[in-house]
């Protein structure tokens, strides 16, 4: 029973890490960004780079939440779906704009999947950032990869 109970314990723990890491908010975006490909290189074997320019983003913490489970949310899909050898995630402030981009080497979504009403975690991604009047846009090349791309402006 005491066995069953730690166990219980860390995997509860692993699992409210991994829904928000306590590096999000300790130091922010870039750095949680960095946190997750690690663990997908770790767990996965998947070669994951991560590019943020400039390193010292500010934004809202519900900003960043939004934008941290949409790249949790694009790097499941590229594990379950995607096949790939390689993610690259970009983080970019331009103008008054935030982009966030994940792009795998995978098979590539196929059209049907992007319009499927039964994808809820491609539709969650979408929705994430209405809030503040920003998009989410997921392209797929079969045979050349996925990227999915959001956009939130910052004013």
């Amino acid at each position: 029973m005491s066995q069953l109970l730690d166990s219980t314990i860390k995997q509860t723990r692993r699992i409210v890490t991994e829904l928000r890491p306590g590096v999000l908010d300790d130091l922010g975006l870039a750095a949680a960004l960095e946190w997750q490909a690690g663990e997908l290189q770790n767990h996965t074997g998947i070669a994951c780079r991560v590019s943020i320019s400039p390193r010292n983003i500010t934004i809202n913490s519900a900003i960043a939440t939004a934008l941290f489970r949409i790249a949790q949310e694009a790097l499941t899909n590229v594990v379950r779906h995607a096949q790939a050898s390689r993610v690259e995630i970009t983080l970019r402030k331009r103008d008054n704009r935030l982009l966030l981009r994940v792009k795998d080497n995978g098979r590539g979504i196929t059209t049907e999947k992007l319009s499927d009403s039964n994808s809820l975690g491609l539709m969650g991604m979408r929705e994430r950032l209405l809030h503040w009047n920003g998009e989410v846009k997921i392209r797929g090349v079969k045979g050349k990869g996925t990227t999915v791309t959001a956009i939130v402006p910052l004013s």
